[in-house]
């Protein structure tokens, strides 16, 4: 029994170190254009093409290393949903949960790190300049790093949401089906950019959740070993 009680306890101790990274590489990929390219703005992909090109061509050292992190905020995503999988695949009667864990974590990881491998093959050393192309280009990391990830990100959420209900207080899983809404509102972005403030509030408030749940899950050993 003491075995498994430490493995539980390693296992919960590992879900919320990934949860936080998952949160601390993709803030650092934001900070990180304007601290190595100071003046420079990531620009919104609607914007005009003549402020984009500027910020494509002086902060490409920055994006670089922006996208790198970006990368491994993904993976610690992808690690993060396959610990809530574990730690919650076996709760109650809920056996459809895990695989909406497991799927919408993986795709919003997925989505995740090619929104930065695209993102930083249009300004790997050496590229050709694309010209006017450069708009239509920089769409593809903004819709796979926004309605992309957001949509499996709502799986996800709803996944964990699903699993976590006899364990999470009222208030933790209230926030929790809010955020699906905003996460799945953020999608119909590519009808119409009216949608695009759930994007933020989404990713933003959805690192704050997971890493409460991650907290709050660390306390309930005995409920996710039965």
């Amino acid at each position: 029994m003491a075995d498994d009680s430490t493995m539980i306890s390693t296992n919960q101790w590992s879900l919320i170190t990934f949860t936080v990274l998952h949160f601390l590489f993709f803030f650092a990929s934001l900070v990180a254009i304007p601290i190595l390219a100071p003046g420079s703005r990531i620009p919104n992909p609607f914007g005009n093409d003549a402020n984009m090109r500027t910020f494509f061509l002086n902060a490409a050292s920055a994006i670089r290393v922006s996208d790198f992190l970006q990368l491994a905020s993904a993976l610690c995503l992808g690690a993060s949903s396959t610990l809530f999988c574990n730690a919650l695949g076996q709760t109650g009667d809920r056996r459809t949960a895990p695989w909406l864990i497991a799927g919408g974590g993986s795709g919003a990881a997925v989505m995740l790190a090619l929104s930065s491998l695209f993102s930083w093959a249009m300004v790997s050393p050496g590229a050709a300049d694309l010209g006017s192309a450069l708009h239509a280009f920089q769409f593809i990391p903004f819709l796979l790093g926004g309605p992309g990830w957001a949509g499996f990100f709502a799986i996800f959420l709803a996944g964990v949401t699903i699993a976590a209900r006899g364990l999470l207080p009222r208030w933790l899983r209230i926030a929790g089906y809010f955020l699906i809404f905003v996460s799945a509102a953020a999608t119909p972005v590519l009808l119409s950019i009216v949608f695009s403030p759930c994007l933020p509030i989404a990713r933003f408030l959805g690192f704050v959740w997971l890493i409460a749940v991650s907290i709050d899950l660390t306390r309930r050993p005995a409920a996710l070993s039965r």
